[in-house]
Parts: C-alpha cells; structure tokens; sequence
C-alpha cells in the first residue's frame, strides 16, 4: 500500500513515498525542492508555479518508480492563501507571510472587533502574519484583486483545487487564519461582518480523513496516476506531525521544531481563557478530534538565516556539524536574546541584528561563528523554558516528557539544552514525523489502517527514539532569572 505525502515548509517541499507493510512504515524521498520566495516589487510572493510544477514531478517521479499510488496528499505551513476569481484561475500569486503588507494592520482592525472577541472566538494568538491581517490589509488599501475573488484557498487546499478541481477549506490549516470559531469549528460571520471582509470567499470546511476527489485528468495525463485518491489530511503541517507522535505517558507535551518553534500539549477542548491569551497561546485545529493548545515561537530562523549570511559573504557552505562543534567550544551563557523581538523578524542582516541586541541589553557581543551560534542555541532553550512555564500554568498540567519533532530535532546540542532548561527527558527520532502523519491519516482514511491507535503501534514498530536527560538544571535555572527580562 503506497501513498505519496507531498510536505511543503517555507523553505524547501518533499514528495515522500511511504508504504505500509507488516504493520512497519517504509519511507522514501522521491524528490525534494526549494521554496524559495521572490520579491516582485515591494511584495513577497510565493512562487507558486515552481512549487506547483514540482508537485507535479514528484507525482511522476513516485510512479515512474514503479509506485502503484493509492493516495496523494497535501501539508503545507499555515496563514498563507492564494485567491481564485469566477472563471477559477489564479488571481495573483500568493504572497508570503514575511511580506510587510500586514504591518500595523493588527492594531487598525481591532479598532472595529476587540482582541478579547478574536481569542474568545477563535483561539488562535494575535499575530500580524495571520490571515486575518493578510484579507485585512487588501480590503483596507482597497486591492483590486480582492474584487475579482471568487474563492480564498490556503495553500494547501489551493494545491488540492489546480489537482482536482474541487475547492474546499481543510480544517486543520482554516484553524491557523483567526477566522474560524473555536468552538463550532465553522467561519466566524461576526469578524467577516466587523471587517467588512468577504465571507462569500470562503469555502466548506472539511476535515482530516476525508476524500477531496480524484486527479483531474490533465494531471493524470502529465503524471501518470491515474488511480490516486487525494485525501484531507491535517493539512497543516503541524497537526500531521504531533497526530503522528506515539506518546506512551499522559504528562507529555510536543515541540516542533523548525524554522517556527511550537511548543505545546494536545486537548480536547479549546482553552480561551484570559490567561491563554495575555500569554499568547493559540488552539489550532489537530487529527483525530484533537486541539493543538501551543505557542508560537520564532525557531531556527535565526540560525538558518546566520548560514545563509555567512554563505553568501564567504562563499563556502557550513555544515550544521561543524558550527554545533564550534558552539560547544565557546563560552556559555555570554550572550542571550529572545528570538521573538522583532528586529529579528526579517533583518537584512541576523548578524548585526543579533549584535545590536545584545549592545543594547548590555551583554557581551558574540563575535565568532560558534559564539553566535551557541547564543542562537542557548537562546531558544531558554525560550522553551519560559513558555512551558506558562503552559503548564494555563493548562493546569504536568509535563515529564518533551517529543520533538521535525527538522530541529536532529539538533542534539540544541535538544541537551532543551532538557536541561526545563528539567524533562526529551525524546526524539521523527525527522520526518509530518511526513508520517500524513501518510497514516491517508491510510486510515483508506482504511487500510484502523485508526490512529494502530497507527501510533505502527510508528513504533518502525522508528527508534533517542532519549536526551536533563543535566545541571540549576545553573539554567540561575541564568533563567538572571535573563527573565528579557522574555
């Protein structure tokens, strides 16, 4: 039984085959690609056709391997949308999160809806990338391409329509726009209507495990599946990767761990109180009826965007190895920054944004690669540590255990760290846990896996997870209060 996870990040896409045999998960990368935004004028977009045409290959590709595909689908990162008018093209290309169209558009729009409404309804954290801000800021400055808007797709479901023709709002990835109640799990009508946004744009929402529809048959005839269901999945990255965690113990908590950090537990009911929200947790929509209660943290971009700068400048690439080494050589605790200030949101450059902070908080300025790499390291453990506080304090639960998942949990400095700022064992070994979750949920959904109970038995009969043990708890704890004003 094979079928194709096709797993978009901000910063690269795979196709990932995973085939289910003797209650064990096979994984194999078919092809991976690059997404890599392009400034047109003074905005960011997405390019959405590269991404599409590589959609397309890695479907070729997975059957050109000899791949009989029983099922296709789609995650991707959450806010982002592409628009589709009447006569269903794309209306523009979609523009990126990271584009400066949402600034101050938070702070104009609650001035007709109270942020205390916003969480009370949706739950979701208060933050300028969210779709809301992104419609927001295109009614507000009358953008002529809202006018001609027949359907908003986010990206995942915008992949699903030019694939099969069928529109629809997957509910895992609708969960992450500030659009969507909490509660009833449908389009909030009162923000539309508060916003003068359009509501008429907004599609069915459907959930994790249900059939979009088959191929279209152009696709078919490009690709060669001519079979392939296309399946809802947790659309949003996210919700695949935590559904696929095999948690043993009730006390545990998940941290995703990429570009963005998401450090959180699962619930069964949305929490929206006015704790959660003074503390800027979010409930995003999970699998298996499951609500992700979480927040949203700034996470190896800093690093990713350090690589970056010191590649182009030198002209030669750095292995992630070879600056963790030259991190463990350097001095601890000299340097220390919240990796959610702004100015590290998107600098021209993350170096002299990282010294400016660090002039301005008094302390020492990192100087070589594996000085700031450390502060980078340090920072996000301590980050971690504050926001688990406050998690554990609005959820009324424990926490002993940490799963993390993702790109970042191959980090074992970054790992060691974060066990020993918040005193848990963490565990890891699910490089590819989106990839995994978005496999089972189209096996479950074919049936050929009964539920995520079996699917959870068989992750562990694939995947060994390595253990990290806190150590010297205390000193974290000392430079914690030493750095609390900073966070």
């Amino acid at each position: 039984m094979a079928y194709l996870a096709l797993d978009l990040g901000a910063g690269s896409g795979r196709a990932i085959v995973g085939t289910i045999v003797d209650r064990r998960i096979c994984l194999d990368e078919i092809h991976r690609f690059e997404n890599k935004p392009v400034q047109l004028g003074n905005t960011l977009h997405w390019n959405f056709l590269s991404l599409f045409e590589n959609i397309k290959y890695g479907i070729f590709l997975a059957i050109k391997k000899g791949y009989n595909l029983k099922g296709i689908a789609v995650d991707t990162w959450g806010v982002d949308f592409g628009l589709i008018d009447k006569a269903g093209h794309l209306v523009s290309n979609p523009v990126t999160y990271r584009d400066h169209r949402t600034l101050g558009m938070a702070n104009e729009a609650t001035q007709n809806i109270s942020k205390e409404y916003l969480y009370e309804s949706t739950g979701i954290q208060q933050m300028e990338i969210n779709t809301i801000f992104q419609l927001y800021s295109l009614h507000s400055k009358g953008d002529p391409s809202l006018c001609s808007t027949d359907k908003l797709l986010f990206t995942p479901d915008l992949i699903n329509y030019f694939l099969t023709g069928v529109a629809a709002n997957e509910y895992t990835i609708a969960s992450t726009s500030q659009l969507l109640n909490a509660k009833t799990q449908q389009w909030d009508e009162y923000i539309f209507r508060q916003l003068e946004l359009p509501f008429s744009v907004m599609e069915k929402i459907i959930k994790p495990g249900e059939i979009i529809g088959s191929l279209s048959k152009t696709i078919e005839e490009e690709t060669g599946a001519g079979h392939a269901k296309v399946f809802a999945v947790g659309s949003h990255d996210t919700a695949s990767a935590i559904g696929a965690i095999p948690a043993e113990c009730d006390n545990w908590a998940f941290l995703s761990s990429g570009t963005w950090s998401l450090l959180g537990l699962l619930t069964d009911e949305p929490i929206l109180t006015s704790e959660a929200m003074l503390n800027d947790f979010t409930n995003e929509g999970g699998v298996n009826g499951k609500i992700l209660f979480m927040r949203n943290i700034t996470g190896l971009w800093l690093l990713q965007q350090l690589i970056a700068e010191w590649e182009k400048k030198d002209e030669k690439k750095y292995s992630y190895e070879y600056l963790l080494s030259e991190a463990i050589q350097a001095e601890a605790y000299q340097s220390i920054v919240n990796p959610d200030d702004v100015s590290f949101s998107n600098p021209s450059s993350m170096s002299t944004a990282i010294e400016s902070y660090c002039a301005n908080t008094n302390q020492a300025t990192p100087i070589t690669k594996g000085e700031f790499v450390r502060c980078v390291m340090e920072s996000l453990a301590l980050k971690y540590h504050f926001v688990a506080k406050k998690l554990k304090e609005c959820s009324s639960r424990k926490i002993d255990q940490l799963y993390v998942v993702g790109g970042g949990s191959q980090n074992d400095l970054l790992n060691q760290y974060t066990a020993d700022a918040l005193n848990v064992v963490v565990s890891t070994g699910m490089t590819e846990s989106t990839a995994i979750g978005n496999i089972l949920q189209q096996a479950i959904a074919d049936k050929t896996v009964k539920d995520w109970n079996e699917g959870h038995e068989i992750i562990k009969n694939s995947f060994i997870l390595k253990s990290y043990y806190p150590k010297d708890n205390q000193k974290w704890l000392e430079i914690a209060e030493n750095v609390k004003h900073l966070f």
